[in-house]
């Protein structure tokens, strides 16, 4: 019966937790219930020292169990041939009561530093179980969800653990009172005792109501970081629809849903609160009329009796509060466990070898499909291409061919589900990290930090002088317009690189990806969203590249891939021809034709 008690502890949520806890910190984790132990042991010897302070003050401290608990003290007194007197006593019960508040001080800056210390392993274990997810996992999920659980959730755990620590010594120093009530009167301390756990018993339902509402502002909360990123996201285009107010009606109710399940769990602690603290009191002046009219207890029994129930009402009100947080902020623990455990399980793998993949001759897809799991069809279906070394080689076709889908597998991002894609014979899935560190990458919408050029041009090489970086610039054709800004490359681009234009960030996405000296530099829609002198000063930069560097080019614009070396046009997941500019010219394809005809103008 035990070990299955043991046991469905151990596999619960709070037993995962518990031992989570104690794993992350062990050491300190053992200090701090040292430190526990200590301060009830030191409100003990407080009660103790109750006695002779009774006995000085002319109370009567011989008579019934308390008796027996005087000459305990007395004989300590003898031992240490010390005379008991009132300043003596007062004192010893100053410093006494001094080292419990020195103790709980440090005690509380103990829990604290696990509390944030256990957190901060959380968040760090989640990131990276985050950032080591392939990509097809990390990409079907909202990016809030992962924001959410790595802010708001991690935030409500250490909040909860602050308070599984406080319930654990609050436990401590009531198992001290309640030996001092039970040898003082133990029949009434026993009936006391039994009154309050059916108090807890009739509040149970309310207090396992906390874990109900910590679901639901777990996903309330998961709702709102959505819609405030999405909001932020958008707030251009909500904007230019004058759609403000509508979106501030919805952006509220969904406020007012977290704020009233945060308020559900407010009422909840405080109803329990107010009838633990009216259930007690009664249960408390029903004793001392008992007591006094009964049983006729010694007075000096009486008060110690008092004293005790007095002091140990605010620790069972904390046991209760306590108790009712970290029953809360379990389901935030359980969102950020099945999350993790979500990652783990879609983790993207080392490589299987050590070697690293040298590229001197060709890039080759060898009948390459590819399906996502939500779709029966192939995004990619048995696709055949060849990239030479220092050649440039485009891929073009209508949105929705299955382009990005060939970049995504050429970068290793995805795995085929048949066929192979090697570099000079080797399979860039058994070296595909290796493969990654090789690969300049310069996307359709740009990604910036709201840092410095500098800053953000080094997130590809780390180690890159100046020097470096203004040789990048320049083959990027991105050098002349960084001269001309304030601080040069130390100049703050502002968020998502707000102060520049779109064909300055695209030139300084392609500086970034030019820093690292690539084997592959993939250019995946990247003159798309610009303007014709933008994109020309692209063309050119990439035309100057020609020879030096291999080229793989996604578009749509014909004026982008003109100059390629080989060009494959693909429609409907599959290459349905390939060749250079002018053998495609010759082209029957309709898409191909009604588009050269449109852009015919731009090209010539």
């Amino acid at each position: 019966m035990i070990r299955r008690i043991c046991n469905d502890f151990k596999y619960s949520l709070m037993g995962r937790y518990t031992a989570d806890l104690i794993k992350s910190m062990p050491k300190k984790i053992i200090i701090s219930i040292v430190l526990m132990v200590t301060i009830s042991l030191l409100q003990g010897i407080s009660l103790l020292m109750l006695i002779p302070l009774l006995q000085l003050v002319g109370l009567n401290v011989s008579d019934g169990s308390i008796g027996q608990i005087a000459s305990i003290v007395s004989n300590f007194f003898v031992l240490v041939h010390i005379q008991p007197t009132l300043p003596l006593v007062l004192l010893i019960y100053v410093l006494i009561i001094s080292s419990i508040a020195a103790l709980n001080r440090i005690q509380l800056i103990q829990s604290s530093f696990i509390a944030y210390q256990f957190s901060a392993q959380l968040r760090k274990r989640l990131y990276i179980a985050i950032t080591k997810s392939n990509w097809l996992f990390f990409s079907k999920n909202k990016s809030s969800n992962f924001t959410h659980a790595l802010t708001n959730e991690i935030e409500r755990i250490s909040m909860g653990t602050t308070q599984f620590l406080a319930l654990l010594a609050s436990i401590m120093i009531l198992v001290v009172y309640i030996i001092f009530a039970l040898k003082i009167a133990g029949l009434l301390t026993g009936i006391i005792f039994l009154i309050g756990v059916v108090i807890l018993l009739i509040l149970r339902r309310r207090v396992l109501k906390s874990r109900e509402t910590g679901e639901n502002i777990t996903y309330t909360t998961k709702d709102l970081y959505s819609s405030i990123i999405q909001h932020m996201d958008g707030m251009k285009t909500i904007k230019s629809f004058g759609m403000q107010d509508t979106n501030i009606e919805y952006f509220s109710i969904q406020t007012n849903k977290v704020a009233s399940n945060y308020m559900d769990t407010i009422r909840s602690y405080a109803d329990v609160k107010f009838i633990f603290d009216v259930g007690t009191v009664v249960v408390l002046s029903i004793m001392v009329l008992f007591l006094i009219n009964i049983l006729n207890l010694p007075m000096a029994s009486l008060f110690l009796l008092i004293y005790i129930f007095v002091v140990m009402i605010p620790q069972f009100s904390t046991v209760q509060r306590s108790y009712q947080y970290s029953i809360n902020s379990l389901p935030a623990y359980g969102n950020i466990l099945k999350l993790e455990e979500e990652c783990i399980l879609n983790v993207d793998y080392e490589d299987s070898k050590k070697s690293h993949l040298k590229f001197e001759d060709c890039i080759y897809f060898e009948n390459v499909s590819f399906a996502y799991e939500s779709h029966k069809q192939y995004s990619v279906n048995d696709v055949n291409i060849k990239i030479p070394k220092g050649k440039t080689v485009a891929i073009i076709g209508p949105s929705g061919a299955g382009k990005s889908t060939v970049a995504d597998i050429l970068m290793g991002l995805i795995q085929p589900t048949k066929g192979k894609v090697s570099v000079d014979q080797n399979n860039i899935f058994d070296s595909k990290n290796s493969w990654r560190n090789h690969i300049g990458y310069v996307a359709q919408e740009t990604f910036l930090f709201n840092e410095t050029i500098k800053f953000n041009l080094l997130l590809s090489k780390l180690n890159a002088t100046d020097y470096d970086i203004i040789i990048a610039l320049k083959a990027a054709a991105a050098y002349e317009f960084v001269s001309k800004l304030p601080y040069g490359i130390n100049t703050v681009i502002g968020d998502r690189g707000v102060k520049l234009s779109g064909g300055e960030k695209q030139r300084l996405a392609m500086a970034r990806a030019l820093l690292r000296k690539p084997y592959l530099l993939i250019l995946d829609e990247s003159t798309s969203n610009l303007d014709s002198k933008n994109e020309q000063k692209i063309l050119k930069a990439i035309d100057d590249l020609h020879g030096k560097t291999t080229i793989f080019m996604i578009a749509h614009r014909f004026s982008t891939i003109k100059n390629a070396d080989l060009i494959y046009l693909m429609d409907n997941s599959k290459i349905l021809e390939f060749g250079t500019w002018e053998d495609l010219l010759k082209s029957k394809n309709k898409w191909f034709k009604e588009v050269y005809n449109t852009q015919m103008q731009y090209i010539e």
